[in-house]
């Protein structure tokens, strides 16, 4: 797993900034940090927001399916902490 802090210090700072919270952005976001050439893959970055999610540490943002487009992509699923819902 990812740094927790990490993960809910970009969530914090994507919610302040207005911006979506998905691994796809919180991916970029560590990108910063991490070890020179490091990055992050996006499926763990989402699987990481999902385990945040599980212990109550965020909350996802409730998504609209457009006709038949079918579940949200886990890399795009919108969290928010539970205090900014």
């Amino acid at each position: 797993m990812i740094d927790e802090d990490q993960l809910l210090d970009a969530v914090r700072v994507f919610n302040g900034a207005g911006r979506p919270v998905h691994a796809e952005n919180v991916r970029k976001y560590l990108g910063q940090f991490a070890d020179e050439g490091g990055y992050f893959e996006v499926g763990v970055v989402a699987a990481d927001l999902e385990e945040l999610e599980s212990l109550g540490k965020l909350k996802r943002v409730p998504a609209i399916e457009w006709n038949d487009s079918g579940p949200t992509p886990k890399t795009r699923i919108r969290y928010v902490l539970p205090s900014e819902q």
